[in-house]
């Protein structure tokens, strides 16, 4: 169980903290450095964006906002026990699960296979634990499996690189997940226009959605379902449970999603 004060992150600091760098990889996708400063560490991306941060001292828990936005989807669904994670980054969903919630089925998709040595290397992911190398999209059209959940966080250096715009894509996770099964997508919008194309192609195959504006970390999270969400009293009784066998609290988070209204003509997934 986890049993820590969280710390606040600033990542507009964070990218301009030289810090130390333990390792530097330069492929064929992007280059990574890794920082560490005080009690963290985190990947730098040449652009200056910051992908992931790990706490030293707790390497399981989520630092990131956005990170605990994708893992409210645990409480979305009525005892999970199975979960896809699209886009490894450090490891931060893989540290979170396997620590705290071992019995559930966890399996992970990343294309570079620099971010998957990097994250064995330097942030505590188990050697024991397996990664798909694959991009999402090709791991999605040909999956035959499904999920209770599935997380996808995918960097992508430009907007026409990110598959989660791609109508094939919505419908290829759709299709991969149980029927009261959540999909938790971390988006970076760079437009209006973008987010709002994004939403009309997640409601062709998604009933019930949910937004997180994670504002200090330009980031906006959406939950999806093909069936209605828990009852808000079922949400905070899910959360509490989580919280006491976890010590991760999504109050905070929680309260911040804003449901999008459910037009009827979406209503055909509910059956």
């Amino acid at each position: 169980m986890l049993d820590i004060v969280p710390p606040q992150i600033d990542i507009d600091l964070l990218q301009r903290t030289q810090g130390e760098t333990l390792a530097s990889l330069s492929g064929e996708l992007q280059s990574i450095s890794i920082i560490e400063q005080d009690r963290l560490r985190w990947m730098r991306f040449q652009d200056g964006s910051i992908q992931s941060v790990m706490l030293l001292q707790e390497p399981a828990y989520p630092v990131l906002d956005y990170n605990q936005a994708l893992l409210s989807s645990l409480i979305f669904t009525d005892r999970p026990g199975s979960l896809l994670n699209l886009g490894l980054g450090s490891g931060s969903i893989e540290r979170f699960i396997l620590s705290q919630l071992p019995e559930m089925k966890l399996l992970s998709v990343e294309i570079d296979s620099n971010i998957i040595e990097l994250a064995r290397a330097h942030f505590h992911l188990p050697a024991t634990h397996p990664v798909t190398q694959a991009s999402a999209e090709k791991f999605l059209s040909e999956n035959r499996q499904t999920f209770d959940i599935i997380v996808c966080d995918i960097y992508s250096k430009t907007v026409s690189d990110n598959p989660i715009l791609n109508q094939g894509f919505v419908e290829d996770a759709a299709r991969a997940l149980n029927t009261d099964g959540v999909l938790a997508l971390n988006c970076l919008p760079t437009t209006e226009a973008e987010m709002v194309d994004m939403l009309v192609s997640i409601r062709t195959c998604y009933s019930w959605v949910m937004l997180l504006d994670v504002k200090a970390q330009k980031n906006i999270v959406v939950i999806c379902a093909k069936r209605a969400f828990p009852s808000g009293s079922d949400l905070t009784s899910r959360m509490e449970s989580l919280l006491q066998s976890t010590g991760l609290n999504l109050s905070t988070i929680c309260q911040q999603l804003i449901r999008l209204p459910v037009s009827p003509q979406y209503k055909r997934h509910d059956d």
